[in-house]
C-alpha cells in the first residue's frame, strides 16, 4: 500500500461515512494479488481503526494503482 486517501461526507442514505482511496503499489493490483491486497486492507482497517465503533461512520473502499493515481494527480506522488 502507498497511500490512503480519506474524505468524510454523507452517504447515498444521508448517514455518515468515510470513503477510502487505497493507492496501492503496481505490483499489488495484479490479477494473483488484487483479493488478497484488499481484504488485507478492509481488515486491517475495520479491526484496528474501528471507523464504526469509535467514530460512527461507515467505511467505504476504493482502490486505485499508483500509475493510475499519478495519471490523474502526478503532484500527489512526488
Amino acid at each position: 500500500m502507498v497511500d490512503i486517501i480519506t474524505t468524510f461526507e454523507n452517504d447515498w442514505t444521508g448517514e455518515p461515512a468515510v470513503f477510502l482511496m487505497v493507492i496501492l503499489a503496481d505490483a499489488d493490483t495484479g490479477p494473483n494479488r488484487l483479493r488478497d491486497i484488499t481484504n488485507q486492507v478492509e481488515r486491517a482497517i475495520t479491526d484496528r481503526v474501528e471507523p464504526m465503533e469509535k467514530w460512527g461512520v461507515y467505511p467505504y473502499f476504493n482502490y486505485r494503482s499508483q500509475s493510475e493515481q499519478a495519471k490523474l494527480d502526478p503532484a500527489a506522488l512526488a
